[in-house]
């Protein structure tokens, strides 16, 4: 996930999905023939929330430090 790049610096290497951070939302792009489109969830972790989940690791991050976010983050998806 990265919050620098377009989704189409990626096109290049035919990723898959793309996540992006955009006004502190999480957006999922998948790769749909030559070019990538919008989804509402991943199709590698269909059954997780993860704009809300990345949305709560940003504000633990925030209010206490990266390193209890991503503590906390791999709870959650692992």
């Amino acid at each position: 996930m990265t919050s620098y790049s377009d989704v189409h610096d990626y096109l290049p290497y035919r990723v898959p999905e793309v996540w992006l951070f955009r006004n502190k939302e999480l957006v999922i792009y998948q790769l749909q023939g030559l070019e990538y489109v919008v989804q509402t969830a991943s199709r590698y972790f269909p059954d997780i929330n993860l704009p809300e989940i990345i949305a709560q690791g940003v504000q633990t991050a925030y209010e206490r430090n990266t390193s209890t976010a991503i503590r906390e983050l791999k709870q959650r998806l692992g």
